[in-house]
């Protein structure tokens, strides 16, 4: 598929420059022929999903894996970014007189499940940008061998600053350390091969970059990390044959615990479906050009751009710097022109099925904006 065919699919873009994929997916017409389906089945046929729903979740693992460069065994799918990354923490022992390393773009789900006993009793480190980059040196000097942890978003929401993972990675191996990640920003937009950049856990979720619905995330569990003790465990999550001596599945299925949901495994098929069938390399390289686009466009009006113009630092989120944002985004609403705001910071995030006519009509309701001031 092309960026044109996959921008057919999207109605809102028939009336609407939706820019803020990096929030949540507009509905394409596949997703909702998937739901009117479900939803036909759930009301006529409602006994055929109990037995089907093991097989669909099966196969949303299968597109989730080929997607991010992973096997099934090591997806667990669930329902948020939020969700995998607290699995991910609790997966992980503390021990005295460890540390554990964020950037200083954190996510609080990156942060918060390390607050909680018993692993409170971690040194929390902080690595601060230099220039509005995070620097994989300092990274470096923040990890040592007492460093139980690294967790930071591959690409960061408020900056849209990308992280070099695999970099990170290695550096956190070198000490003993696991790599965890947050791919919000970045599964569905980037060209990710998991195993190749050897990171330990990514979570993410279906309701962004991916195009599905919310209410379904997935965990990426690295297979070396699959005999870990779950915090907690369901009937999925186990060998079902003698009650008295069950066992925990080796695959990372051992990490859910019940039916997951159906209708929102359903609704993401599709989106994951399109993304294969015109290929990362291809979203990639159309989402780049676009944001490339769009800071520069930004940059000469004299907006301060956060996100680093160096297409290897950055995604498809572009964040900037606009005192008015809080009367921007409703005023772009009003003309037609999806994007976001809080505080000062405002973001636009064009995705696959955004075009540069997209960027333009955004630019060109910024300057309408400024000459109604």
């Amino acid at each position: 598929m092309t960026p044109a065919d996959v921008r057919s699919l999207f109605p809102i873009l028939n009336e609407r420059a939706y820019l803020f994929s990096g929030g949540i997916a507009p509905a394409s017409t596949p997703m909702r022929t998937a739901l009117e389906h479900h939803l036909a089945a759930l009301t006529y046929n409602t006994g055929d999903l109990y037995p089907r729903f093991m097989d669909e979740t099966r196969t949303l693992r299968e597109r989730v894996a080929a997607l991010l460069g992973t096997a099934e065994d090591e997806i667990v799918v669930n329902d948020s970014t939020s969700t995998g990354s607290s699995l991910a923490v609790s997966l992980i022992a503390p021990k005295p007189g460890g540390n554990v390393v964020f950037d200083g773009f954190p996510y609080p789900s990156s942060v918060y499940p390390w607050m909680l006993p018993p692993r409170d009793m971690l040194e929390r480190r902080f690595v601060q940008p230099r220039a509005g980059l995070i620097h994989l040196e300092d990274m470096e000097r923040a990890i040592d061998d007492n460093t139980v942890a690294v967790s930071v978003s591959h690409v960061t929401p408020a900056q849209g600053f990308r992280h070099d993972i695999a970099a990170l990675a290695r550096i956190a191996h070198d000490h003993g350390a696991l790599l965890l990640i947050d791919g919000a920003q970045s599964a569905g937009g980037l060209n990710i091969d998991l195993h190749a950049t050897d990171i330990d856990f990514f979570a993410t979720t279906a309701m962004k970059w991916l195009l599905g619905p919310a209410g379904v995330g997935f965990l990426y569990v690295a297979k070396r990390h699959l005999e870990r003790q779950p915090p907690t465990a369901g009937w999925v999550s186990t060998v079902q044959t003698d009650m008295e001596q069950l066992r925990l599945l080796p695959s990372a299925e051992r990490f859910q615990l019940g039916m997951p949901n159906l209708m929102g495994v359903a609704a993401t098929l599709p989106g994951i479906e399109i993304l294969l069938e015109t290929g990362m390399d291809t979203v990639e390289a159309h989402m780049l050009d676009l944001t490339g686009y769009c800071i520069d466009g930004l940059q000469k009006r004299g907006i301060t751009v956060r996100t680093p113009r160096n297409p290897t630092q950055r995604a498809g989120v572009i964040a900037a710097e606009i005192e008015e944002a809080g009367a921007l985004q409703p005023f772009l609403t009003s003309i037609g022109v999806d994007t976001y705001f809080l505080r000062n910071l405002f973001r636009v995030d064009p995705h696959i099925f955004n075009n540069r006519e997209d960027i333009d009509r955004l630019l060109a309701g910024i300057d309408e904006f400024r000459s109604s001031q």
